[in-house]
């Protein structure tokens, strides 16, 4: 495991892990997240494994834009419409995946669906955009543990296991604030996953305004 501090020069270093096929560790708007290549099947498979987690839970993905979005899920006006509102910021949608990729199958949990959404944090975007594909945001942690607000919180959570992250980006502690709210959506209709900083009501005004 290698921890530097989140830099100009360590957000390169980082992108030409994720093209390797390795995992970082990242801040976001909300905690921090663990990425790889949502492309890449050989590092998704890793991630399972570095997180301990099973094959039934769907992972997300961060993306740089819409025009990102819109490549790997399908997207009406109604979710480009509530894209375009929230996001960036602390909301995740859940969208029929477009991509025949088998790591999108991996990702979803077989449900032929993907979480997306654009983080706030500069260093999370300088990630996706530098990279040109999405990388996951599932928090940094093995299953079950404390969501980390720092890249020591994960970088401990991590000692001793057999399967760890290969890089952390140190950007400080970040704000101790709710994980996303993930919206499941298709067309105007909504399902809110985790209640998080956007609630329910928000979405819905949007959608229906006028």
């Amino acid at each position: 495991m290698l921890v530097i501090k989140a830099n100009k020069k360590a957000i390169e270093i980082a992108v030409q892990y994720l093209r390797d096929g390795k995992s970082v560790v990242y801040p976001t708007d909300t905690a921090y997240g663990l990425a790889v290549d949502s492309t890449n099947m050989k590092a998704v498979r890793k991630l399972y494994r570095i997180k301990e987690r099973t094959r039934k839970q769907p992972v997300h993905v961060i993306v740089s834009d819409l025009s990102m979005a819109k490549r790997y899920a399908k997207m009406g006006s109604e979710e480009i419409h509530v894209f375009n509102k929230f996001l960036p910021g602390p909301l995740t949608l859940v969208l029929s995946s477009r991509s025949k990729r088998r790591s999108f199958r991996l990702l979803s949990a077989g449900k032929g669906t993907i979480g997306v959404r654009i983080t706030k944090n500069k260093i999370a975007q300088a990630l996706t955009r530098k990279l040109g594909r999405p990388i996951t945001t599932t928090s940094a942690n093995p299953t079950g543990g404390p969501t980390p607000y720092s890249a020591r919180e994960s970088f401990r959570q991590f000692i001793g296991k057999s399967h760890m992250p290969d890089l952390f980006l140190d950007a400080g502690p970040l704000p101790r604030r709710k994980p996303s709210t993930i919206v499941s959506m298709k067309g105007n209709k909504i399902n809110v996953l985790r209640e998080g900083p956007i609630s329910k009501s928000q979405v819905l005004r949007v959608l229906f305004s006028p």
